[in-house]
């Protein structure tokens, strides 16, 4: 059902685009900062940013005279350190969480030189498609599961809020800050009082094509 509700949605982004002249194509790819925020038994705890990167591609379609809904598909990577103690040592961890995500934002524009600064803000879903962790203490790569069931390690999907800052370029690049606050419960089970959400910043660099003249 999920996966349906993904591939329509999809579908009626490219459709739109095709029919609306003045909607612009851009495609973009940077790195992502990107931590976890858990409460566990009461206690709050906020894992150490890991560095990923994202890919992928958004539509510009015009809203008002200085407004866009922005809608897209890309791969981001939402890497985390940890550490913790464990038998009198401490014990470093990397985890590294990969996702097709889908953005609907809606941004305004703000004229400024040779451009316009650009604030917004939206949702995001997405889908895990891969993950691992590794240990300071086993060199070994443990694969993630994702799923519904008690002994997968994560839920499969993600939902999380985005605030936007940037600039685009009268010759069609851009610049992209995102900040994604996840709000989506990635445990499985367990005690429903315990909380683990997804948190990231990404820096897109893009090139916006197509739209009139």
């Amino acid at each position: 059902m999920r996966k349906t509700l993904f591939l329509a949605t999809f579908i009626f982004l490219i459709v739109n685009f095709v029919s609306a002249q003045s909607s612009r194509l851009g495609v973009f790819a940077g790195p992502v900062a990107a931590n976890m925020f858990q409460k566990v038994g009461g206690v709050k705890h906020n894992t150490d940013y890991g560095v990923g990167a994202t890919i992928g591609v958004l539509l510009d379609v015009p809203m008002q005279k200085r407004g866009s809904f922005q809608p897209g598909l890309n791969y981001v990577g939402k890497n985390s350190k940890d550490e913790f103690e464990q038998g009198g040592s401490i014990i470093k961890t990397e985890t590294m969480l990969h996702y097709i995500e889908l953005p609907l934002n809606v941004i305004f524009r703000l004229p400024k030189g040779d451009g316009n600064f650009t604030l917004g803000g939206g949702v995001a879903a997405a889908v895990a498609i891969d993950g691992s962790r590794t240990s300071s203490i086993n060199t070994d790569k443990e694969e993630l599961n994702f799923g519904d069931e008690t002994t997968d390690d994560f839920g499969k999907y993600d939902f999380g809020i985005n605030a936007l800052a940037g600039y685009e370029f009268k010759n069609g690049f851009f610049l992209q800050l995102n900040y994604n606050h996840g709000i989506n419960r990635l445990f499985v089970g367990g005690d429903p009082e315990d909380k683990l959400y997804n948190r990231y910043f990404a820096l897109r660099v893009g090139l916006f094509i197509g739209g009139k003249k």
